[in-house]
């Protein structure tokens, strides 16, 4: 029991707080040297860098982006951004925010994706974006070489969240998963969530779940959303439900303890059920 408890207690520190970051240095490269000085911003002047992905950023606890340009001989350029958010599952929802699900995806960190031109990593509390330019036919060689000697340089690379793996297998499109650090499905009282988007039968649905702090906070939760969606149910008790959502359209709900989980989709309830029930089974089998 006590060995359970140090688990349990590990897997908190790493994924609900702030995990230790080490001094980052951008790393030496054979046959490139670094352009100009590193650049270096806080949540305060993001926008300078991207303006209109800032705020996004911000949703995600964004803490700081530095950033190296580093140069060739024949005048390549490689740009290396390494944002660093609070904790490795806020930096995770913001590589889920941009992750490509038909990139080709490698293994570097937690997991990266590559296209010609780019190729972005996570990795701890990091999210790196790597871009080059006229790297012609050695795009990939030049990207991956970069990706490498910086993720040494930042550490410990940690794993996706474990929550990911409770969600039903079958159906999953890949690389779909994604954590909503704020407002899931719009609505400011449900917080933060985790989806998974799903092909099954010639339908396309989405589960989605959402870890309250207690059954108490859950419990809050249903109540104010039944009131959002204006639902003429008015019992409030730990089960199934079935509503109409004017944004979503029919939503399967089902609240436990403190999680409630939920399927978003146009398909036969028998399906529905299946997922949720499949879901709840996994659910129960977390600490």
């Amino acid at each position: 029991m006590k060995t359970i408890c140090m688990v349990v207690g590990l897997i908190i520190f790493l994924w609900g707080s702030a995990a230790e970051t080490k001094d980052f240095k951008f790393p030496e490269m054979v046959g490139w040297k670094q352009s100009g000085e590193v650049e270096t911003f806080i949540p305060k002047n993001l926008y300078e860098y991207i303006n209109g992905a800032a705020d996004l950023y911000l949703m995600y606890d964004f803490v700081e982006l530095k950033v190296a340009e580093y140069q060739n001989e024949k005048k390549t350029s490689v740009t290396v951004d390494v944002y660093r958010h609070k904790t490795p599952l806020l930096a995770f929802g913001i590589y889920s925010q941009e992750r490509l699900s038909g990139a080709t995806f490698l293994d570097i960190g937690v997991q990266a994706y590559y296209e010609k031109g780019f190729l972005n990593f996570l990795t701890g509390p990091y999210y790196v974006k790597i871009s080059a330019v006229n790297t012609g036919p050695e795009d990939r060689d030049v990207l991956v070489s970069f990706a490498k000697k910086v993720a040494e340089n930042l550490g410990p690379k940690g794993a996706f969240p474990t929550i990911l793996s409770y969600f039903p297998a079958e159906g999953k499109k890949g690389n779909s998963e994604m954590f909503i650090s704020k407002n899931l499905l719009g609505y400011v009282f449900f917080q933060s969530g985790f989806t998974a988007d799903y092909e099954l039968q010639g339908k396309n649905f989405k589960l989605f779940v959402i870890e309250g702090k207690s059954k108490d906070e859950c419990r809050d939760m249903i109540e104010k959303y039944l009131q959002a969606i204006k639902s003429p149910r008015k019992e409030i008790t730990e089960g199934r439900y079935i509503l109409s959502d004017p944004h979503h359209g029919e939503i399967d709900l089902q609240w436990q303890g403190r999680y409630l989980w939920g399927i978003i989709g146009n398909m036969e309830h028998v399906l529905k059920s299946k997922y949720i029930e499949k879901l709840g089974i996994s659910l129960e089998k977390r600490p």
